[in-house]
């Protein structure tokens, strides 16, 4: 179908850090050479991908459709404002993320004013497993279910991501009996992350972290950026929980 190649091509591109050459988006997506070029030909006419030269990206027009969807999510309005508290309080980065499949998805981040700072970007996804904010949300699943997302060993991205299941699960039950996840180089190996769920009942509906480098880390520093998110993490899960529930869109 016409519809579901134009998809492979965004999830083609999507995967790659710095675009992809038509040859690149042929040989990821299976699809012909001729029949791909008229497909992105249109795609760069309307804005929904970009070229530079040499590499075909994510163009303007599919950002501003992506920034729509994060932004119609109706919780934001309330979470926004404790993002921007917890990194006046901690000065470090605070993201928001939420389940998607085996990955986190990044919806939100709010950024300090710090001259060395964490780089990170809202609609990225990245293995639950070897993330604070993952292994939040991950915690509202039986271990069941994280095995049935995990069938196959776990990739690494540093030295220091958790590359087993066992492992995994031990770590989950760890979250749910303390209550906040935190994770020392698994993705970046000069960042530490502390996180914490939200949650609705038992359910965990979105995590909210703060990352920090290594080397500004102290006990103190990490005890007291804890402390915050937990304080923060409670006020959000009231305030959401008087939402009328037919627009509780992550909870549904």
């Amino acid at each position: 179908m016409p519809t579901l190649r134009v998809l492979a091509v965004f999830e083609a591109i999507y995967h790659s850090e710095k675009g992809l050459t038509l040859a690149d988006i042929s040989r990821s997506t299976g699809i012909a050479k001729g029949t791909l070029h008229p497909i992105v030909v249109t795609l760069l006419q309307k804005e929904y991908l970009e070229s530079n030269g040499s590499a075909i990206a994510i163009g303007r027009n599919a950002f501003k459709l992506g920034y729509s969807y994060v932004h119609s999510l109706s919780y934001l309005y309330i979470i926004k404002p404790h993002m921007r508290e917890i990194v006046a309080a901690c000065d470090e980065i605070c993201q928001l993320g939420i389940l998607d499949g085996k990955d986190v998805l990044y919806v939100e981040k709010t950024e300090p004013k710090q001259a060395i700072r964490i780089e990170s970007s809202a609609g990225k996804t990245i293995g639950a497993y070897a993330t604070a904010l993952g292994k939040c949300l991950l915690s509202g699943l039986s271990d069941e279910t994280v095995r049935n997302l995990y069938p196959e060993e776990l990739q690494a991205y540093t030295a220091r991501t958790t590359r087993d299941r066992a492992t995994l699960l031990t770590q989950l039950r760890m979250v749910r009996e303390q209550g906040y996840a935190h994770e020392i180089g698994e993705t970046n190996i000069d960042v530490e992350c502390l996180a914490v769920p939200i949650r609705m009942g038992e359910r965990v509906l979105a995590s909210v972290s703060v990352s920090l480098p290594i080397f500004r880390s102290t006990p103190e520093k990490t005890a007291h950026i804890l402390g915050v998110l937990r304080v923060h993490a409670k006020e959000i899960e009231r305030a959401v929980g008087l939402l009328p529930r037919d627009i509780k869109m992550f909870s549904d």
